[in-house]
């Protein structure tokens, strides 16, 4: 039997070659959709809200904004921990305080003129949502606690769930699923590259090109 003649000997090469990059691969193209569908809404919502954020000096976009209101509780005897602070807060604030653990500053010995001077403990306690925020503090053996209440508006808000404050453990675990997500963009996009738009050469060269303009743009 005849062997093949060149040509169609090199057009079978060149056609098996086609067949076996990565970046031809349906399932490198299939994460790239799926990733990208899955993760639509929130990426709009990233976009959208990081837009906003940065461009609301400029643009005339309603920003951010907090109502403060401040309010001493005087209390009938002194607090015995850290724990009855965080019960009295959730009594008054039940829409706030909800995880949020007391912070304890130690007594410190302050050096004066009149000798060494004891100030006492002081506790704090902050705890944010995506609509309110409260700062207390507490001086052990007082009858005062000082408290900060903050409203956010609906810009506050979203920057609040731009950040993930406030926000809880579902919220960053959705968080964590729109980074991955976008690696998972990138790396298939790179795969993908020689298949929709050239050469590797290109490629790199953009790659590189985008990562050094982001660097000088973040360093200025």
């Amino acid at each position: 039997m005849a062997s093949l003649c060149w040509p169609v000997f090199y057009e079978a090469r060149k056609m098996t070659r086609k067949r076996l990059p990565l970046h031809n691969n349906k399932w490198v193209r299939r994460i790239h959709a799926w990733a990208g569908f899955a993760t639509l809404t929130l990426m709009l919502i990233y976009g959208l809200t990081g837009l906003w954020l940065q461009h609301r000096a400029v643009l005339p976009l309603p920003g951010p904004h907090t109502a403060k209101s401040s309010e001493e509780i005087v209390l009938s005897a002194p607090l015995a921990s850290p724990d009855e602070l965080k019960a009295l807060l959730q009594q008054r604030y039940p829409d706030v305080i909800d995880e949020g653990r007391p912070q304890i500053t130690p007594p410190q010995t302050l050096p004066t003129p009149s000798g060494p001077v004891t100030l006492p403990a002081r506790w704090e306690l902050r705890d944010v949502t995506l609509r309110q925020s409260l700062a207390a503090s507490y001086v052990e053996g007082t009858l005062l606690v000082r408290t900060e209440l903050q409203q956010a508006n609906f810009a506050a808000s979203l920057n609040r769930l731009h950040r993930g404050m406030g926000t809880g453990l579902p919220w960053q675990l959705v968080g964590d699923l729109a980074a991955l997500a976008m690696l998972l963009l990138a790396l298939t996009s790179l795969l993908m590259w020689n298949k929709l738009h050239g050469p590797a050469g290109r490629g790199i060269a953009l790659l590189l090109g985008g990562a050094l303009l982001t660097l000088v743009v973040a360093l200025l």
